[in-house]
Order: structure tokens, then C-alpha cells, then sequence
């Protein structure tokens, strides 16, 4: 995990900006990427297998703080859809490909947490494979020069899943042609997301 350097963390959530963009309001809500063993069934479990990957995640968490910390979002509502995006781009040096590595090597993948605020309030997660993230990194860049993945449950494919949406772009860098993760955008519709705000 040579490719991995140390960041500064500030107070756990980043936010650099508290200025949303127009057309976008503030939210409460955080966005976070964590790396996670690859769910198996119980007879495909090896604790020491198991172990190894605690571990290789907590130096990820380590040395990557500020890829694997909570993200400040702006939300805005297009038709009956909720759109959250992270106010800031993450700021991590580690590559996508480098992360594809090491995913792949100790069977990993990332769990992305939509996380709603309040007592009552239930968060979504949808999970990345290191195939996921090639998939990404095989898909044409958009108009802003980003490559974008789209996570979803594997039987929720509808046009507005119940579960929401999430978007992992990433951005080339020119010199190296390497990728970097860019950002997490999180889309669901409005009266389900209500719902998950404050179940009774």
C-alpha cells in the first residue's frame, strides 16, 4: 500500500465550503466511502481471512483519512428526485488503479453510506467492486472530464430504485494517467427519502 499518503483530518467531516452551489441548498446528510471485507455467506467465512482484511482496511482508514471520512452534501430536487452531491472533491493522492490492487488482493470492497442525521432516520449504503471501479475507469469521460460509475442493488434496476442511486466519478490526472476518486453523488426519490429521514 506504498501508493497510500498520509492527509490531514479535520474534525472527522469535510467541509471546506459552506457556500452550496446554485441551484443547490444545504444538507445535513454525509456522504462516506469505507473499505469493508467482501460480504460471504457463512460457509465461505475464514476468520483469519478475516482478520487480515481488518486490518488492511484500518491502514487504508489510516493512511487515507480524508478519502475515508464523512463529506459535507448539497441537495437539490429535479422533478420528484432528490440529488445530493458532496460540497468538496475528496483530496486524496491515492490512485483508483492502486486502489483496484489492493481491493482485489485482500478481497475487499467499498461500502458507500449515504448517512441521514436524526434519531429515527435509517442511512442507504450501496457497495463498489474493485469491477466496478474498472467499469468506471473503461467508461467515456463526461462533459466535465470525469469518468462516473453507477452503483445500485443488483435487483433494484428500475428507473427510480427504491434504494437510490449512487455515482463514483473519478478524474484523470493529465501527467500521469492515472485516476483519482473525484466524488459520491446520491440520487433517490423524494418520498422515499422522506420516509428514511424519520421512520415511525
Amino acid at each position: 500500500m506504498s501508493f497510500l499518503k498520509l492527509e490531514e483530518k479535520v474534525n472527522n467531516i469535510s467541509t471546506k465550503n459552506t457556500t452550496p452551489v446554485s441551484g443547490y441548498k444545504n444538507s445535513e446528510s454525509t456522504l462516506c466511502l469505507e473499505p469493508i471485507a467482501k460480504p460471504v455467506d457463512t460457509f465461505s467465512f475464514n476468520h483469519n481471512e478475516n482478520l487480515t482484511q481488518k486490518k488492511v482496511c484500518e491502514q487504508l482508514k489510516t493512511k487515507q483519512p480524508t478519502l475515508f471520512t464523512e463529506n459535507a452534501v448539497i441537495v437539490k430536487s429535479i422533478g420528484n428526485e432528490n440529488q445530493y452531491k458532496q460540497m468538496q472533491r475528496f483530496d486524496s493522492d491515492s490512485t483508483v488503479e492502486s486502489l483496484i490492487d489492493v481491493m482485489r488482493k485482500s478481497n475487499l470492497v467499498l461500502r458507500c453510506n449515504f448517512i441521514r442525521p436524526g434519531f429515527n432516520a435509517r442511512n442507504s449504503c450501496l457497495m463498489c467492486k474493485a469491477e466496478d471501479l474498472e467499469t468506471m475507469l473503461n467508461n467515456p469521460e463526461n462533459e466535465f472530464k470525469m469518468k462516473t460509475v453507477k452503483l445500485s442493488l443488483n435487483k433494484d434496476d428500475s428507473f427510480s430504485p427504491i434504494h437510490g442511486t449512487m455515482f463514483l466519478s473519478a478524474v484523470q490526472d493529465s501527467q500521469s494517467g492515472k485516476h483519482t476518486l473525484y466524488s459520491l453523488d446520491y440520487h433517490i426519490a423524494e418520498d422515499q427519502d422522506k420516509k428514511l429521514y424519520c421512520i415511525h
